[in-house]
């Protein structure tokens, strides 16, 4: 198989598990906390960042095939930081559940795919750390630590990230401390992801 296949096939493999995880743990969770602050009143909702805030999805898909081209070990750090995360997150999610109300879409086009958005939050929960932000937060480390990285990859994917992230926000989907808890979570993860890389999946992908 051809390793830009392997890597693609494993970054689907892994959105999905992480979808299923995320989901699946808010069948065990307790009654969430209210998170938001005085603070995020003063942010307004604006739907139109909807399409901001789902290049999410393809930049966590698509990111880690330029990160692989570029440095096949980059490559491994920045999946056991992924992996780390999600399980730091999970952790914290059952631990300490969270919640607060989305306020209503308005009746326009943006408005309806924000709606699409609050309905697919199945319950609303895991709110903090707000997986967006802390995976972003991650993208954006191994776009500036990753030299071999091809400048037109790193030019577009920083300002994607930095745009999910405040979409978060905008979007009424986090709130500041969602996004804010984020930056420890990803500390941690970048920290143990370069010390202790899981180097499995690279090998599998390499055929070694």
């Amino acid at each position: 198989m051809e390793i830009r296949i392997k890597v693609l096939l494993a970054e689907i493999l892994l959105l999905g598990l992480q979808t299923l995880l995320y989901f699946g743990v808010e069948a065990f969770e307790g009654k969430p906390h209210n998170v938001a602050k005085k603070i995020d009143g003063h942010i307004p909702f604006v739907p139109a960042f909807v399409y901001i805030y789902v290049l999410w999805f393809p930049l966590i898909l698509l990111f880690p095939l330029a990160l692989f081209a570029a440095d096949p070990m980059a490559y491994a750090r920045y999946q056991t930081a992924i992996l780390l995360d999600i399980a730091l997150s999970l952790f914290c999610y059952l631990a300490y559940p969270t919640s607060f109300a989305r306020p209503e879409a308005p009746d326009t086009v943006s408005g309806q795919a924000m709606r699409l958005v609050f309905r697919g939050s199945y319950k609303g929960l895991n709110c903090a750390p707000s997986m967006h932000c802390s995976m972003c937060y991650l993208v954006l480390h191994f776009v500036g630590a990753t030299p071999g990285l091809p400048f037109a990859v790193a030019a577009i994917a920083a300002p994607v990230a930095i745009g999910i992230v405040v979409s978060t926000l905008f979007t009424k989907q986090h709130v500041v401390i969602d996004a804010l808890t984020a930056l420890p979570l990803a500390a941690v993860c970048i920290l143990v992801g370069n010390r202790l890389p899981f180097t499995a999946l690279l090998h599998w992908i390499l055929g070694a």
